[in-house]
């Protein structure tokens, strides 16, 4: 890892260490506090009974949570308190396993916490945090091809390595996995001022990927396409951040990207195995402007 890497990386612990224990789990801006207002009414209710410590602190800009994952190995980059964790723990099943990855202690001290409740609370133990970096999986034990699904929610755009993220991915996906994530996406290449802004990059305006961009890198990496499940307006609302930013114009979408890899069945016919399906009702946030604001 680079000392610019390593700087990054301690710049986005420190900040959100200092949202985590100091500041009541209050972001400066709205982008990354709206996933609330775009989830499926399922996943909500799911929510609804997790312990409130874990939501009060739950960050995201999207729903990275897709149907059809009954059984899965799912893996959640960058998963703070746990909040989505938790989520897929129950969907998933009893035969279905969640891994939590986070570079944070004080936020992954929270998720352990409450283990031992939700493991009593859904009726079975599922559930691993482990501490590590989204750009190195391999040292968190996450061996390769043991993933049917890899979800992130507003984390990608923090890292300052994305090529190594996503090839990450690619390692660890299984052979028609699936990569689920919600992110903020940029309408131009971000200035290296606004990416390496302390407040900025803690408020995922910094980082930020083009659209070109990451059309470019999650195909240089492999996959072939992708689709973009969902795409919205991130609304700031915060004067001052702004006018740092300034004409930048951001959304958040959910994107998902199938490692596509067709399997020959005995009749010598090719399957493929269809996980992780976009919601059959969009959520509210589906192609609306700035809906995440009301």
């Amino acid at each position: 890892m680079s000392n610019r890497e390593e700087k990054v990386h301690e710049m986005v612990k420190e900040y959100y260490s200092e949202i985590t224990n100091k500041k009541g789990g209050e972001l400066a801006s709205s982008v990354c506090s709206c996933a609330s207002h775009c989830i499926p009414d399922h996943i909500k209710s799911i929510a609804a009974e997790l312990p409130d410590e874990i939501v009060a602190r739950y960050y995201g800009c999207g729903s990275p949570i897709p149907d059809q994952i009954e059984g899965c190995a799912v893996l959640d980059l960058g998963c703070g308190t746990g909040r989505d964790v938790y989520v897929l723990s129950k969907l998933v099943g009893k035969n279905g396993r969640v891994i939590g990855i986070d570079m944070n202690d004080d936020q992954l001290a929270i998720a352990e916490k409450y283990k031992t409740e939700m493991s009593q609370k859904w009726g079975y133990s599922n559930v691993e945090f482990r501490k590590g970096y989204i750009e190195d999986l391999k040292s968190a034990g996450i061996e390769d091809k043991t993933i049917d699904v890899v979800i992130s929610n507003c984390v990608i755009n923090l890292s300052p390595d994305k090529h190594s993220v996503f090839s990450e991915i690619w390692r660890v996906l299984k052979d028609n996995g699936v990569l689920y994530f919600s992110d903020i996406f940029s309408d131009r290449h971000v200035p290296s001022e606004i990416n390496t802004h302390p407040l900025l990059l803690g408020e995922c305006l910094g980082g930020a990927m083009s659209h070109d961009e990451f059309d470019k890198l999650i195909k240089d990496i492999g996959w072939k396409d992708y689709t973009v499940v969902s795409s919205h307006e991130a609304p700031i609302h915060n004067k001052e951040i702004e006018d740092l930013v300034g004409d930048i114009q951001y959304t958040s979408d959910t994107v998902r990207a199938e490692k596509a890899i067709d399997a020959t069945s005995g009749s010598g016919k090719k399957t493929k195995i269809s996980i992780a399906q976009p919601h059959k009702k969009k959520s509210c946030c589906c192609g609306s402007s700035g809906c995440c604001g009301k």
